[in-house]
């Protein structure tokens, strides 16, 4: 009798620490994907500083719809995004929320919110005169959810555009919200060259927000 009650004890711990490994390994699995996450990113915009440097060796300083996305459309695209074969053609950073993330061509088919930050079908490239370069991507804590601290910039806030060996520099001039309709309206001085970024509004599920930058 003592002895099976020793053994039922011995599987009430084994099942206990089972369970408490189990839970250990759920807390943790989401922060260890956005870390593994950010070292493949890491890993591609070396592959494109690398190719820029290729290509113009005389360059001597890089800087290197519906916007939201549930938890488990996020892990869907994490996996599908490692698998995807791709090169960017630029790269988007802004200093003041450590964001450093590059794009691919308009023509691509990862040229979309579910897998990259995306240039709108209307925008114009950063070395077009006057034209605006408009990227758009979700906001949020998705794996895929690169404007996620947009909300925290403030006027004045600076960001680059790095595109065909050359860095286009820029200040936030405006920042405005519209409602979700399914279009933006995009207000700017068309005399001078921006770059807009939109995305959904922090803790709001009825609105989008838009930044207006102005080349500097």
């Amino acid at each position: 009798m003592q002895r099976d009650k020793r053994d039922i004890k011995s599987q009430l711990y084994k099942v206990g620490f089972l369970i408490l490994i189990i839970g250990i390994l759920i807390f943790f699995s989401t922060p260890l994907m956005k870390i593994r996450g950010e070292v493949f990113e890491e890993m591609r915009l070396a592959i494109f500083q690398k190719n820029i440097n290729k290509d113009n060796t005389t360059i001597s300083n890089i800087n290197t719809e519906n916007l939201e996305v549930t938890e488990d459309e996020s892990k869907q695209k994490e996996t599908e995004i490692k698998k995807a074969n791709y090169s960017y053609i630029g790269e988007l950073y802004i200093p003041d929320i450590k964001l450093r993330k590059g794009f691919v061509s308009k023509d691509s088919r990862y040229n979309n919110i579910e897998y990259n930050v995306t240039i709108a079908d209307v925008a114009d490239y950063p070395d077009v005169p006057m034209g605006n370069f408009i990227l758009m991507a979700h906001s949020g804590n998705a794996y895929i959810s690169f404007f996620d601290k947009l909300y925290k910039l403030q006027i004045g806030a600076t960001a680059s555009i790095s595109y065909n060996a050359v860095t286009y520099n820029y200040r936030l001039v405006n920042i405005y919200n519209q409602a979700k309709t399914g279009t933006v309206a995009i207000y700017r001085d068309v005399t001078k060259k921006t770059l807009t970024l939109i995305t959904c509004t922090h803790n709001d599920d009825y609105n989008q927000t838009v930044y207006i930058f102005e080349e500097i």
